[in-house]
């Protein structure tokens, strides 16, 4: 049985068939706040190395 569905063999399945449907907006909200958190940590390590040279 796959995750989620009554689909218990491939052979019948008609057509294309998208597993992860209806979770993507939690992963989307997920890697933006990851993104945003690695470009606020990355701008504020080029800010101290920025400020150390001067």
């Amino acid at each position: 049985m796959l995750i989620g569905t009554n689909i218990t063999d491939w052979s019948t399945v008609d057509g294309a068939y998208y597993a992860g449907a209806g979770s993507e907006l939690i992963w989307l909200i997920v890697s933006i706040i990851l993104c945003l958190a690695f470009l606020v940590a990355g701008a504020r390590h080029e800010k101290a190395a920025y400020s150390k040279v001067r």
